[in-house]
């Protein structure tokens, strides 16, 4: 079966014939099986508990095993009560690819599955991109042609087009009766830039809002979604720009304390730097600013201003910023809250220079 794409699955979801007994998620960014992973529970389980929702676990201290796991999966029924959602969360390289004797238990089962149990084989792992795209090749391919050839759902965590997200955002909304505009959706896709999980949870607040007519313009967006104004982060970015730590770390301060989440601020300065990159870089292909301010939807009353700092950096140290600034947003995934503040904080000691 081939690979699904992430929004493609989830909005499938709600048709029960998409589902199969056997599922494999997998990618770079794996957080977003989990929310798959939910929506599967609510609509397959009754109630989720102990009997009914389980997880393995493949890493080094050998806890879990495909034969356990197979026999879980055989032993629940038609009842509505006794269905089963079981996840095997794989996160040690060694374990993706089952041995000869479990390959033939797993293959077996894929054959002739229980109805109803779902299983999902999901590839949960700390890794960078890189590594991810040497593991995709050397691992993860061979597992997937081995499932490929069965009657199992492939869903590829990683792919999510900006189209896809925005008709989904678009059904969303409409589905509760709620309109957005272009210019909201753009502003919203720029605040999130491929954090589309946040995205997800940003909508039901969306809906919960009370917007003049049910409709929602670029301005909403800026204060239902961020909770701030939009001054604020050019301050922020302002003040790197500067060097100026103790305005920055003052603004910082001034946006957590109103209850901005340091992974909006992250992808607010992914966005930030991605559209000085992409100036410059269009710039010196001797396109003209008016058609760069066309492009990355700068207004005209903005734009000068926006060159006059795209001029102010070189290729190399936009290239060294961007890099420090993705490395930032990996890490502020796999910590808590109060860790990423941190991290944020160091933020401008370490670009300066």
């Amino acid at each position: 079966m081939p690979n699904r794409s992430f929004f493609e699955f989830y909005n499938s979801l709600d048709n029960s014939d998409t589902l199969r007994p056997v599922n494999f998620f997998y990618g770079f960014n794996e957080f977003m099986g989990e929310v798959l992973i939910r929506k599967i529970s609510s609509g397959f389980l009754e109630e989720k508990s102990d009997f009914n929702f389980r997880r393995f676990y493949f890493d080094s201290d050998d806890a879990h095993s495909w034969p356990q796991i197979i026999e879980e999966a055989k032993s629940s029924s038609f009842f509505l009560q006794s269905r089963k959602l079981l996840v095997a969360v794989i996160r040690d390289q060694k374990k993706i690819i089952p041995s000869k004797i479990d390959i033939e238990i797993l293959t077996e089962y894929i054959k002739n599955p229980n109805p109803n149990t779902i299983l999902v084989i999901y590839l949960s792992m700390n890794l960078t991109m890189d590594e991810f795209k040497n593991l995709k090749r050397s691992k993860v391919s061979k597992l997937i042609n081995m499932l490929g050839k069965g009657d199992v759902n492939i869903i590829d965590l990683d792919s999510i087009t900006d189209k896809q997200a925005r008709e989904y955002i678009k059904s969303y909304l409409k589905g509760n009766n709620i309109s957005i505009t272009a210019s909201a959706v753009e502003k919203l896709l720029e605040i999130k830039g491929d954090d589309f999980i946040s995205i997800l949870h940003q909508l039901d607040k969306m809906v919960i809002a009370d917007f003049e007519g049910n409709s929602i313009d670029a301005e909403d967006i800026d204060e239902v979604i961020t909770g701030m104004e939009a001054h604020s982060i050019w301050d922020l970015t302002e003040a790197i720009e500067k060097e100026d730590a103790n305005q920055y770390l003052k603004i910082l301060r001034y946006l957590f304390t109103n209850g901005i989440k340091p992974t909006l601020i992250i992808g607010t300065l992914i966005a930030h730097y991605n559209k000085i990159f992409t100036a410059k870089f269009l710039l010196e292909r001797n396109f003209n600013i008016g058609d760069v301010g066309k492009v990355l939807n700068q207004p005209t009353f903005f734009l000068k201003r926006f060159i006059d700092l795209v001029n102010t950096f070189t290729s190399k140290r936009l290239k060294h910023i961007l890099k420090i600034v993705y490395k930032l947003d990996f890490e502020s995934k796999t910590i808590g809250e109060n860790s990423a503040k941190v991290l944020l904080e160091n933020f401008i000691f370490q670009i300066k220079g």
